[in-house]
């Protein structure tokens, strides 16, 4: 069923979740950043013209996985600086204006995006709400997954895939990708049975962090290949 036909016509809240990819050097100039938040700025602006959506709440989600010293910056801030840069078009002024842009900066994984996210959304006290969650093409279904699990009967969510990533690692087997699919999923789906799992599921991605900081910047996509190769099937 096409996105556009399963808008709730009932006004309610409506919310945008936006995940991150890592940090970029200039997230202004990254031709991946650029694909995927260009098309996730267009199909917001579209959902919520086209539907009279009212006072949309966007939050990006994704936390310290900045792998340039200092390594002080997150994905959540850095890709609420490329949607302001995207703002700035006069025609855009009087619809931006109702927008809520929030950050959630500490996560490093999909699944504390997820639960980030939700936690946000219960401290506005927001108890029903229509989802649209954005994320990167190839994790489509754990995505799905993952939101029939961590959100009630009462946030009705549509995920919406972007094939943005044009990095080497886009190209690997298709069947390397499913597996490393189907391994996260199944890591994330243990995380959530008990609160020293969920522990055990951060460090695993601190660690990550670690390794590709170590491996340095020119090196990143190699060194996140490398990193699959050792960690799958040992997760």
């Amino acid at each position: 069923m096409p996105i556009m036909k399963e808008i709730m016509k009932e006004k309610s809240n409506n919310i945008f979740l936006v995940f991150g990819y890592g940090v970029p050097k200039d997230i202004l100039k990254d031709e991946n950043y650029n694909f995927y938040l260009k098309l996730v700025f267009n199909r917001i602006y579209n959902l919520v013209v086209k539907n009279k959506i009212v006072k949309p709440v966007i939050i990006f989600s994704g936390g310290k996985t900045d792998c340039h010293k200092p390594y002080k910056r997150n994905e959540a801030d850095e890709m609420i600086k490329l949607f302001k840069e995207l703002s700035k078009k006069p025609l855009l002024k009087n619809i931006i204006k109702s927008w809520t842009f929030l950050s959630e900066k500490k996560s490093l994984s999909t699944l504390e995006n997820f639960l980030r996210c939700r936690e946000m959304i219960l401290k506005r006290k927001i108890k029903k709400a229509k989802l649209y969650i954005f994320c990167e093409q190839t994790r489509e279904r754990r995505v799905k997954i993952l939101a029939k699990k961590i959100f009630d009967k009462n946030y009705n969510s549509c995920v919406v895939p972007i094939d943005f990533d044009v990095s080497s690692n886009r190209y690997l087997d298709p069947e390397v990708i499913v597996k490393k699919e189907r391994e996260e999923l199944k890591h994330s789906l243990r995380a959530l049975k008990n609160s020293e799992n969920l522990k055990k599921h951060h460090k695993f991605f601190e660690e990550k962090i670690k390794f590709l900081r170590k491996a340095g910047t020119k090196k990143h996509e190699e060194a996140v290949r490398k990193w699959w190769e050792m960690k799958l099937g040992k997760l």
